[in-house]
């Protein structure tokens, strides 16, 4: 059961890495900066936003009861179509969160991340950032997971890494949010490496 449970969640990590980025190279290293000017709502184990229409969205989601002894990594797997849905017709998104799983909630960990998360349909980019990657409380390589692109093994180490690409064309409702300086400087922060 554990082999089977770590194999799965290996697969799920190597998809999050991966995803949507077999094709595309990465444009630069991504540190988990967040780009947008927003409040992170920061919603602990759940789905409860204080702002759920706000556009950049940014959110904080606590991912450390993955245990399969209360149910916890259940839970988790039922929250996650919401979060999904929350983020997916938004513009400008920025998502922090800390991934851990264990059989027994406090015990030895299965998995453990903190990741970091971006996409500007804007612009048609995005990127990911994890550190403190360990599988069996071991830190971890993400480069060795299944499918992990060649292209992106100059960013990734030991514990982590990071990047940012543009992988997909940008959404012209999107763009014409900012598409002037002004429009612009209320959607990104300061200093932030867009043109």
């Amino acid at each position: 059961m554990h082999r089977t449970l770590a194999v799965t969640v290996i697969a799920l990590i190597a998809s999050l890495l991966c995803s949507a980025a077999a094709t595309a190279a990465p444009i630069a290293p991504y540190d988990g900066e967040n780009p947008f000017r927003c409040k992170t709502q920061n919603t602990g184990l759940g789905v409860d936003y204080p702002d759920p229409g706000a556009d950049p969205f940014c959110v904080k989601y606590d991912k450390t009861q993955q245990n399969v002894t209360e149910l916890g990594l259940v839970e988790f797997l039922l929250l996650e179509p919401a979060r999904v849905a929350a983020a997916v017709p938004k513009c400008f998104y920025h998502q922090t969160d800390h991934w851990t799983g264990s059989v027994v909630q406090g015990g030895p960990e299965l998995w453990n991340w903190e990741g970091r998360y971006f996409f500007d349909k804007a612009r048609g980019m995005g990127g990911v950032y994890v550190q403190n990657f360990r599988i069996g409380g071991v830190p971890a390589d993400p480069r060795a997971l299944p499918g992990f692109p060649p292209e992106y093994e100059p960013y990734f180490g030991p514990g982590g890494g990071g990047a940012y690409t543009d992988t997909v064309a940008a959404e012209p409702t999107c763009a014409e949010r900012v598409d002037t300086p002004e429009e612009a400087k209320k959607v990104y922060k300061p200093g932030w490496r867009y043109p």
